[in-house]
């Protein structure tokens, strides 16, 4: 009886590592009983093993400048100065959304943006902590709202806020970005 229990499981195990050919298929993967390959899903998107590994790029213009008694800092601060190939790090998980901008100069020189994806649609949002008035070009708060297209696009808007309330900066500017 043990022999007969081992002879089943041992076929049973060979006939699902070896599959069945069926006529047609070339056994390049899977077949289904018509003989056309199954489609593979596509992976959910995850971090690699270096959170600092671009996988999108965009491009901003500064649309819109407030100037307050704080200065604002670092590049895309004048009305109409651009800047093309930032890197970014986009990650999708359910509903969650994060958005991390100039993700090159990580971990202090990059925006991490964390937010909520809504079929295209995503608004994500970045705080300082408390003590950001303590030092030098240090955003007070940022939001990020935009849309991703069908053809591996997205478009959004940024608002940058520096300073305390009463004598802050506000930037804003308009980003195009496409899959790396």
């Amino acid at each position: 009886m043990r022999n007969r229990t081992f002879t089943s499981v041992v076929l049973s195990s060979l006939l699902v590592l070896c599959g069945c050919h069926e006529p047609g298929d070339t056994g390049a993967g899977l077949g289904t009983s018509l003989g056309t390959p199954l489609v593979e899903p596509t992976p959910p998107t995850t971090q690699s093993a270096s959170a600092n590994t671009p996988n999108w790029a965009a491009d901003a213009t500064v649309v819109s400048v407030a100037p307050g008694s704080t200065p604002a800092c670092g590049w895309g601060t004048s009305l109409g100065a651009a800047r093309s190939g930032v890197d970014w790090r986009i990650t999708v998980t359910a509903d969650a959304i994060s958005l991390d901008e100039d993700v090159r100069n990580g971990p202090t020189d990059d925006l991490p943006y964390s937010g909520h994806l809504d079929a295209a649609q995503f608004a994500a949002s970045y705080k300082s902590g408390s003590d950001y008035a303590d030092y030098v070009c240090q955003f007070r708060e940022a939001t990020l709202t935009g849309r991703f297209t069908s053809d591996s696009t997205f478009d959004a808007v940024e608002t940058l806020v520096w300073g305390r309330p009463g004598t802050e900066t506000t930037v804003i500017r308009h980003w195009n970005g496409s899959r790396l």
